[in-house]
C-alpha cells in the first residue's frame, strides 16, 4: 500500500478522531517539500475563528505559511515541535510515517495553553487585525471550541499519535504482502498441518490484551497490563509527567478501539471520557493515572451472562493462570475446557488479535515484567517464577515481546510504578 493511500484510508482517519478526542485539538496530516504544503490527506474539522480568519483575504495563505515554517522545523530536527501561528494560536507539528522516506507533517491545534489562557483572545484580536481586518470590541466568533491543553502535554500528546499511525503503517504492510488463510477445521488423518502464528504486537499501549483481560473478568491482569503500559515512557525526567498522562489517554483509547472491533459496547465508556480526560490533566502521580484508566475500563467488564465466546475466554483465563508457572499445554487446556484446539486459537485470534503462544507468552512476560521492576530476584529466578526453566529461552522470549533485554528492561523502568 502506497503511503498516501494509508493516510486516506478509514483506518487512519479513526485514529486521528480519536486523538482529536482525545486532545480535544483539530488535527490534520499534509506532505510538505520545499517550503510547500501539499492539500490536507487527512483531518478532522477545525474551529470556528479558523474558519472564519480563512475566508478573509490573506487569511488561508498565512496560516499556511505558519505551518510550513514549523513543519520544516520539525521534519529537520524529527521531533514534535511546538508553534505560534499567525493569529498567535499555539499548534504543535509532528514528522509523520517517516518509515515511509517522504515527509508527511501531522500538525495538531490551535489550542489555548492551560498556563496562560487569558491571552487568547488579545492574541487572536492582534493576529486579525495584522491581516488588515477593521479593529473590532470582539472577536468575530467563539473560542470556546479551542481547548486549554498543559504546553508540555500537546507535543507528548502528537508524539503518541504519530506513534500509533507508524505501527497502523507497518501493520498494513504486512498485511498487503499475500499469506496463505488458513482452511477451516475439518477432521484430518495424521499430524495436522502447522500454521504460522501471526508476530507478536509489540505496542506499548497493549489494547487488544487489556481488552482480552476485561472481557474475561480478569480486573487484576488487566491493572497489571495498564500499570506496565503507563510505567514503561522512556522520556528524560523533566517530561515524564506528560508523557505519562499522554501514554495513560493512548492505553485507554487503544482498549476502547480493540473492544468496537470486537463489537463489545463502549458507549458508557465514551460518555465519561471526557471527565477522565478532566482527570487526568490536572498533576497526578503514577498510581493516579492508573487509577483513573481503570475506573473508565472498567465499565467494560461484562456484568451479566456473557456471549459463549466470552465465556470460552473468561474460563481460559482462569485455567491458564491457574496452572502458572508449570507447563501450559493448548490440548490439555482445550481437553479441560471441553473445546477443540482449533476452536480456542481461532477465537483468541479473529476476536483479540492473540495466538495461544502469544497470549500464554504474554502472561508469563508480563508477570516478569512486574518482577523484574518491583524486586531484587536474579534473572534466572524471574524466569523460574514464571514457568520458563532455561534462562536463555526466557531472554529470548522477553526479547521478542520487549525488543530488549530482560536486564535491559529492569534498568530502565525499575520502581517506576
Amino acid at each position: 500500500m502506497k503511503a498516501v493511500a494509508f493516510l486516506r484510508s478509514n483506518l487512519v482517519q479513526r485514529i486521528l478522531d480519536r486523538a482529536a478526542r482525545a486532545s480535544g485539538m483539530p488535527v490534520s496530516i499534509h506532505h510538505v517539500a520545499d517550503n510547500t504544503e501539499g492539500p490536507k490527506l487527512c483531518g478532522t474539522a477545525g474551529c470556528a475563528s479558523c474558519a472564519y480568519v480563512a475566508e478573509q483575504p490573506g487569511g488561508a495563505e498565512a496560516c499556511r505559511a505558519s505551518r510550513v515554517r514549523n513543519s520544516s522545523f520539525s521534519l529537520a530536527m524529527n521531533r514534535p515541535a511546538p508553534f505560534l501561528c499567525h493569529l498567535g494560536f499555539a499548534c504543535v507539528s509532528a514528522p509523520a510515517l517517516p518509515s515511509s522516506g517522504q515527509s508527511f507533517v501531522l500538525t495538531m491545534g490551535p489550542y489555548s495553553p492551560a498556563e496562560a489562557p487569558e491571552t487568547l483572545v488579545s492574541d487572536a484580536m492582534r493576529g486579525l487585525e495584522s491581516l488588515g481586518h477593521l479593529p473590532m470590541r470582539f472577536f468575530p466568533t467563539s473560542l470556546t471550541d479551542i481547548a486549554q491543553v498543559r504546553g508540555d502535554s500537546a507535543p507528548a500528546i502528537a508524539e503518541w499519535t504519530v506513534d500509533t499511525l507508524e505501527s497502523a503503517w507497518r501493520e498494513a504492510q504486512t498485511a498487503a504482502q499475500p499469506v496463505e488463510e488458513p482452511e477451516p477445521p475439518a477432521p484430518v488423518r495424521g499430524r495436522p498441518r502447522r500454521q504460522k502464528s501471526k508476530a507478536p504486537d509489540t505496542s506499548p499501549y497493549r489494547g487488544a490484551e487489556i481488552a482480552a483481560a476485561l472481557a474475561s473478568g480478569d480486573q487484576t491482569l488487566a491493572r497489571t497490563l495498564v500499570k506496565t503500559a503507563i510505567a514503561e515512557v522512556n522520556v528524560s525526567a523533566d517530561k515524564l509527567s506528560a508523557a505519562r498522562r499522554a501514554r495513560t489517554v493512548a492505553v485507554v483509547s487503544a482498549v476502547l478501539e480493540a473492544c468496537e472491533r470486537a463489537r463489545t459496547s463502549t458507549a458508557e465508556a465514551w460518555a465519561l471520557f471526557p471527565a477522565f480526560l478532566a482527570a487526568v490533566q490536572s498533576p497526578a502521580s503514577e498510581t493516579d493515572l492508573a487509577k483513573h484508566a481503570l475506573a473508565l475500563l472498567a465499565l467494560l467488564v461484562p456484568r451479566r451472562q456473557q456471549h459463549p465466546k466470552d465465556n470460552v475466554l473468561l474460563e481460559l483465563d482462569r485455567v491458564v493462570m491457574g496452572r502458572m508457572p508449570e507447563p501450559v499445554q493448548l490440548g490439555e487446556i482445550a481437553e479441560r475446557l471441553g473445546k477443540h484446539p482449533t476452536a480456542i486459537t481461532h477465537h483468541l485470534q479473529r476476536k483479540y488479535g492473540l495466538s495461544f503462544t502469544q497470549y500464554v507468552g504474554r502472561l508469563r512476560i508480563d508477570k516478569a515484567k512486574e518482577l523484574l521492576r518491583r524486586t531484587r530476584l536474579g534473572v534466572g529466578e524471574v524466569a523460574t517464577r514464571v514457568g520458563i526453566g532455561d534462562q536463555s529461552n526466557f531472554t529470548k522470549l522477553f526479547r521478542k515481546f520487549e525488543g530488549l533485554s530482560p536486564q535491559q528492561y529492569r534498568e530502565q523502568y525499575r520502581n517506576r510504578v
